[in-house]
């Protein structure tokens, strides 16, 4: 019996990557009002939410930009799942579970916000020398301006804000033409902080102005023809303000969600919802290691 080969199964990535958002996510699933986790036919669920949101988690995680090959690998890996239109038809209809799912980590989780950024990131559905042309989701995504790039791109523009620690505290799609001042005031009023950064897109002297009146210093630097106006402009909260940037770099790096490839509504939000879920888990699992919120390795 000494002599027999001895060998040990290699643990499935998948399944261990599955069970640890299982873990997390089951205890505040369980918090959430009656009426969204016992809806109709319930009891028909052959796959639970928790697990279906799980392995979303677990696509992102992975950094599989396929939904169609990461459907076929849960299923290699053993891992019951609808078929492949009936699991994406669950994927889209969570989105609003998740948002409540991330609102009720974030409670839990956000300690000493110092300050907040606010920014914005293109999404495009189509290369830019067919925007004239697109056809995908015509009539709410359009044509706009990304400045960093310099170049004008066929989508929409999501804007985001993201605290001191890394977390990504609120977020909102518009299409891609309207301009990143217009949904401050709406995103800063679920997300309130007494400081906020800004680039120079937002510089306006009325929504300061209103901000101030409820209690928020809303900053962005100033344009070389307004130096002499006694407005601070100090290159260390320059620095500070382009943590975001590096904030959307590592969802894009994870997710992929500035070229989704896909043409719902539904399904780029559900897509948005699942990776900034995925951000307040993995922000919290960084700084309870004592790392930066803003590492993804």
């Amino acid at each position: 019996m000494q002599g027999l080969l001895k060998t040990i199964p290699k643990s499935n990535l998948i399944q261990e990557t599955i069970q640890k958002f299982i873990k997390i996510i089951t205890p505040v699933y369980q918090l959430l009002p009656k009426c969204i986790r016992y809806r109709q036919n319930y009891r028909q669920l052959k796959v639970s939410d928790i697990t279906i949101i799980a392995s979303m988690l677990t696509r992102i995680e992975l950094r599989d930009p396929s939904e169609t090959h990461f459907h076929h690998t849960l299923l290699a890996a053993g891992i019951i799942v609808p078929e492949r239109s009936r699991y994406n038809r669950r994927c889209r209809n969570l989105l609003q579970i998740m948002k409540l799912i991330r609102w009720q980590l974030l409670k839990q989780y956000r300690r000493n916000t110092t300050y907040e950024v606010i920014d914005s990131a293109p999404i495009t559905l189509v290369s830019a020398r067919r925007s004239n042309q697109a056809r995908v989701l015509r009539g709410i995504a359009n044509k706009g301006f990304n400045a960093t790039k310099q170049l004008y791109y066929y989508g929409f523009k999501l804007h985001a804000v993201m605290d001191n620690n890394g977390y990504f505290v609120n977020w909102e799609l518009t299409p891609a033409n309207v301009d990143d001042r217009k949904p401050v005031e709406e995103l800063l009023r679920e997300a309130p902080a007494h400081q906020v950064l800004a680039d120079g897109g937002y510089l306006s002297m009325p929504l300061q102005k209103r901000l101030k009146s409820q209690g928020i210093n809303f900053w962005s630097p100033l344009r070389k023809n307004m130096r002499g106006s006694g407005h601070v402009n100090s290159s260390l909260l320059k620095n500070q303000r382009r943590h975001i940037e590096t904030g959307f770099n590592n969802l894009n790096i994870v997710g992929h969600f500035e070229h989704p490839g896909i043409s719902t509504l539904i399904g780029l939000g559900s897509r948005l919802a699942a990776l900034f879920l995925w951000n307040t888990l993995k922000v919290h699992s960084n700084l309870v290691h004592g790392r930066s919120g803003l590492r993804i390795d």
